[in-house]
């Protein structure tokens, strides 16, 4: 049979044609693949650290390997890794950002067509922000859950406690057509849309910790969130919980009080500025 009707090798930059029908990868990657163990699928975060410990070889890890210690495929593990910021793209391939330099990453080349690639120090699979990104896209676009009870949010867990999206799904739609939790999210999500800015609602934070911001604006790398609650003192103990994680990580944040919620126009437009916003 000509290599002409077979798929290609699944593998990130390899366009070598697999051996037999209904195969994924090309001779050279079966071999090695089959060199390394496996990690069950049921267990990919919870023995990780286990199976590191134990394991008999410090070779890096390229995207396919890294994705297999999570139970995900090379352009999955790519895309948790691009959220994360680690990686950044480079012409037909990837290359580390200086967060992914920072954590040991390196550059390569595939020797067949000089395609870009990063390499990652085994290390890297204990990392509670990657373990923690890996869980929150496998709930999103691997494993989505089936809501079998729509119960409404109550404004006490406005702050997005710990098992706050499994427990009240977003149930109001936005302008864009986001679902949101709240009117006030819903009017900042309608304000940064009409201001033809990108957004992203209830993402991941980069922390070691698990935590949800309200808003995220990729372009600025900056987090926003609307503190509604502040005169209730256990609201208030985990606003200021939220506020030492984002301080202690570096990371930019907007805050919006239930008084700047009439009055985005002004509020809003004067910290996005701060950050390098300019109106269109």
């Amino acid at each position: 049979m000509s290599n002409t009707n077979l798929a290609l090798c699944t593998v990130e930059g390899c366009n070598t044609p697999v051996q037999r029908q209904g195969h994924n990868l090309c001779l050279l990657h079966w071999k090695e693949r089959h060199h390394t163990a496996k990690e069950p699928a049921s267990a990919y975060v919870t023995t990780l650290q286990t199976d590191m410990s134990h394991s008999a070889t410090n070779s890096p890890l390229n995207s396919t390997s890294l994705g297999e210690r999570f139970n995900l495929d090379a352009k999955q593990i790519n895309r948790v890794l691009f959220d994360l910021k680690w990686i950044e793209r480079d012409d037909k391939g990837w290359k580390p950002s200086s967060l992914g330099e920072k954590l040991k990453a390196q550059n390569k080349l595939f020797s067949k067509n000089n395609v870009p690639y990063v390499v990652w120090h085994q290390d890297i699979c204990k990392s509670r922000i990657l373990q923690n990104a890996v869980s929150d896209f496998r709930s999103i676009e691997v494993d989505p859950p089936t809501i079998t009870q729509v119960s409404p949010i109550p404004e006490e867990a406005a702050d997005k406690p710990e098992g706050f999206r499994e427990k009240f799904p977003p149930t109001i739609r936005a302008s864009d057509g986001h679902m949101v939790r709240s009117r006030a999210e819903a009017m900042i999500d309608a304000w940064l849309y009409e201001n033809r800015i990108v957004h992203a609602y209830e993402r991941l934070v980069r922390v070691e910790q698990q935590m949800y911001c309200d808003f995220y604006l990729p372009e600025y790398d900056l987090y926003i969130e609307f503190w509604g609650l502040e005169n209730d003192p256990k609201y208030k103990v985990r606003k200021d919980k939220k506020l030492d994680i984002y301080r202690t990580n570096e990371l930019s944040l907007v805050e919006i009080k239930d008084d700047h919620i009439n009055n985005l126009d002004d509020y809003l437009m004067g910290q996005l500025v701060k950050f390098g916003y300019k109106a269109k």
